[in-house]
């Protein structure tokens, strides 16, 4: 059965506004009179708020958790993902969304929290695999505009990017199959194999500014999606914050679907921490040493995009980004801080958090990004800015004019004679001329992500880095 984008644009809208009822097909049911509640026993006293987790000890033992749990974060983080997304399209009675293209065609704003460190560059389709029943048939538009489709395996890395990049203008029809998919193909379809069943396509497509809206999403749009047969049903809860029978549980789940040989032989290793044994049979100790570990073993791999060594404050991408192997330390960084990110060759991500000498980015002080004219980029580029959700993600700052990027696009951008752009950065919204370059920035901390989309060779080898940002007056 043919499943195309357009049958859940308007319930997407609708459940991206917090707060929204959904629709629902459930029949009326026959009101019955309420039974008096029984007496509640007094609440206990709320948990203090963004509590920092105590470090944990480094003993041998909590090494080796710490690697187990590194390894599963990712499959985790997808689950929960999938499952909310899903979970949602099922609250709207339209099932689970597996194997169908959902499209988003309003830009993402502060409002959105599904995927963190989302971007206002392009409209998304997401569309959710279960290839354990077949292949699932993805026909690619030709689009004279930048669009991706990346596929994800369970581990979140990225198996391929097809569209612009690699179909030109022509498009393409593509069957994505599973790791033990066998069969032959219609003419002219091109097969693309995963590494596992349950897999991630995530489709962008650039919208170059508020009147080419529509035009974008007619191009997302005639992205289809068809599946000659249906998914298997997977009902599991997956919490933002799990304990260790929630985390154990869907980590072991999403190596059992997988059908990938190579990422159970991996999760073998860690069956001393308990990955492949169902939780109740393991013993007290163990299951309080996950218990009382899990926010200690998240709150460590905050930074995600941000981490690593900064080259005037600027942090640059490593070059596996992506395309992590068996580096489990950069892909939970990365599931917490940037699921979904795109390998080097499709886009680069330079994060700041510092200045070009090491102090903190604050609204409270303003700040200068030049940037400069005709960077070398196939695409487009853009600046985002970012505050850091008490767990770790990234995500917009609310402000008055719903600016939550900038980038060579931008047509309300005022550019220097050398065709350099100078950008304010602050909280407070700048009097006169001046905010035409202004990019809002929180009362507090802030991260800076610069976007470099099909980046040329100068941004891909180094040898062009960014300026750093600056410390100025600030604008009243």
């Amino acid at each position: 059965m043919r499943r195309h984008w357009g049958i859940a644009a308007v319930a997407l809208a609708l459940l991206a506004q917090p707060g929204a009822a959904a629709p629902t097909r459930a029949p009326a049911k026959k009101a019955v009179p309420a039974k008096p509640a029984p007496a509640k026993p007094a609440a206990k006293p709320a948990a203090p708020a963004n509590v920092i987790p105590a470090p944990l000890p480094d003993t041998p033992e909590i090494q080796a958790l710490r690697h187990a749990f590194r390894f599963g974060f990712a499959p985790y983080e997808m689950l929960r993902t999938r499952q909310l997304q899903s979970s949602r399209l099922m609250a709207a009675g339209m099932g689970t969304g597996i194997n169908a293209m959902i499209p988003r065609l309003t830009l993402a704003d502060a409002t959105t929290r599904d995927v963190t460190t989302p971007n206002n560059d392009t409209l998304y389709g997401s569309a959710w695999l279960d290839l354990s029943q077949g292949p699932v048939f993805c026909s690619i538009p030709p689009l004279k505009r930048y669009h991706s489709a990346a596929l994800m395996s369970i581990t979140s890395d990225v198996i391929a990017v097809l569209g612009t990049r690699t179909v030109g203008a022509n498009g393409g029809r593509y069957a994505i199959v599973g790791p033990n998919w066998r069969g032959d193909l219609p003419a002219g379809v091109e097969m693309v194999r995963s590494q596992s069943n349950d897999a991630w396509l995530l489709v962008r497509v650039v919208v170059n500014g508020e009147e080419d809206l529509a035009a974008a999403a007619d191009g997302l749009t005639r992205y289809t999606l068809s599946a000659v047969a249906g998914d298997t049903p997977l009902d599991l809860q997956v919490p933002a914050k799990p304990d260790g029978k929630a985390f154990l549980t869907t980590v072991n789940t999403a190596i059992e679907r997988s059908g990938d040989a190579l990422l159970a032989n991996r999760a073998a290793q860690f069956a001393d921490q308990g990955l492949g044994k169902s939780w109740e049979t393991l013993a007290p100790e163990q299951q309080k040493l996950w218990n009382d570990s899990l926010p200690a073993l998240i709150h460590e791999l905050r930074g995600g995009l941000t981490a690593g060594e900064g080259i005037e404050g600027w942090v640059y991408p490593p070059f596996n980004m992506a395309l992590y192997g068996e580096d489990d330390d950069l892909r939970a960084r990365v599931a917490l801080g940037g699921l979904a990110a795109l390998p080097r060759i499709e886009a680069i991500y330079v994060s700041a958090t510092k200045d070009g000498e090491g102090r903190p980015l604050n609204g409270e002080k303003s700040w200068r990004v030049k940037m400069r004219g005709n960077l070398p980029v196939g695409a487009f580029w853009s600046l985002t800015m970012y505050e850091q959700a008490p767990d770790g993600r990234l995500f917009f700052v609310p402000n008055d004019l719903n600016r939550f990027a900038v980038g060579d696009r931008s047509q309300h951008l005022r550019p220097e004679r050398d065709g350099s752009i100078e950008l304010f950065v602050q909280h407070g919204k700048p009097s006169g001329e001046r905010v035409v370059n202004w990019l809002p920035a929180p009362k507090g901390k802030f991260v800076l992500m610069f976007r470099a989309y099909l980046p040329g060779a100068p941004l891909l080898d180094g040898s062009l880095r960014l300026p750093p940002v600056t410390e100025g007056e600030m604008i009243p």
